[in-house]
């Protein structure tokens, strides 16, 4: 798997930035994770709309999907006009519903759109993909991403995990989260304040202490934190995920890529 970030702003995009959006790799297929602000003209740096598989959005608040209507008319051109022959699934909540009904209007020609929920089970040519309801003030989903392979060929065949990828989505800190992630090669996640503002938390976010505690507890190999206030010195975010993570912690910038 390769995770390419696309973009990583809190609430609005700053200067030359852009909000939360994301591109899964694998096999040649590719997964965009949220479509916020600035994302469709980072995305063309890296794969054409022909080449979309599939997209998750995790939650309807616009920081986090604004760009899927721009993206819709890229998509729709390409269909029309360079040979697109498929329509690319969006999974995504069903609420707030009036927001859900705006996008189902003005997208349902170019994608086929399918509900996520905790209930859904989504396999992805060797991806297993899984959700987890968040702490957010309206529906919102952690992802998981498992990349599994069989063993080597004249032994039992049993299947061993590879590699997992988690995104928080938006969320303050709850211990159902921990188990959900446990164990994941890199856990994305969203780290909106730095203490000095952590009373904000009950907004349905964390701080980046919190993130790297997290994290730690989770025994995550990696930990990338994004979904920072535009405001925010970032090497402070890092700095102070360190402290509770234990280890080095990255601060996702915009191009960045990893293999998992």
């Amino acid at each position: 798997m390769k995770l390419t970030i696309l973009g990583t702003d809190a609430a609005y995009a700053g200067k030359n930035g852009g909000c939360p959006s994301y591109l899964l790799s694998h096999k040649e297929k590719h997964y965009l994770i949220d479509a916020g602000p600035g994302s469709v003209s980072v995305l063309q740096n890296f794969i054409g709309f022909s080449d979309i598989s599939c997209i998750f959005l995790s939650h309807l608040h616009a920081d986090h999907v604004s760009d899927i209507y721009t993206l819709r008319y890229g998509v729709y051109i390409a269909q029309k006009e360079k040979g697109m022959a498929h329509k690319p699934t969006i999974y995504l909540p069903k609420r707030p519903r009036a927001v859900y009904a705006f996008i189902r209007k003005n997208i349902a020609q170019e994608f086929i759109l399918k509900t996520l929920s905790e209930k859904a089970h989504v396999e992805l040519d060797g991806l297993t993909v899984s959700f987890m309801r968040t702490m957010h003030p309206i529906p919102a989903y952690a992802m998981r991403f498992d990349l599994r392979q069989n063993s080597e060929p004249g032994r039992e065949q049993k299947e061993k995990k590879e590699s997992s990828f988690v995104y928080t989505s938006d969320t303050g800190f709850f211990e159902e989260l921990v188990s959900f992630s446990a164990r994941a090669t890199l856990i994305l996640s969203e780290a909106t304040f730095q203490s000095a503002d952590k009373k904000l938390v009950g907004m349905g976010h964390m701080t980046a202490a919190t993130a790297g505690a997290f994290a730690a507890q989770c025994g995550a190999d990696r930990l990338v934190l994004t979904h920072i206030m535009p405001e925010y010195q970032k090497t402070l975010s890092a700095e102070e995920a360190k402290q509770t993570f234990g280890k080095e912690v990255i601060i996702a910038e915009k191009g960045q890529e990893f293999i998992l």
